[in-house]
């Protein structure tokens, strides 16, 4: 599964928007959009380690298991 994927099913799994999800992650809604996609301005998106950790730790979702799921690990 993507990174885009999993932080999708990760909002999902809360039965959040993504402003409200955005609002949970201290991300801007527009941006979670863009990561869910994997593109931003028509290029593919690579966010930092940091933005993914913050999701996370935000979101109670375990980091490692993030990882694993995104193919990272």
């Amino acid at each position: 599964m993507s990174y885009g994927k999993v932080i999708e099913k990760i909002r999902k799994e809360k039965n959040m928007s993504q402003r409200a999800f955005g609002d949970l992650v201290q991300l801007d809604h527009t941006y979670i959009g863009q990561l869910e996609k994997e593109i931003a301005k028509g290029k593919p998106l690579n966010p930092t380690i940091t933005t993914l950790k913050q999701i996370c730790d935000r979101s109670g979702y375990s980091f490692k298991e993030f990882l694993e799921e995104a193919g990272y690990i």
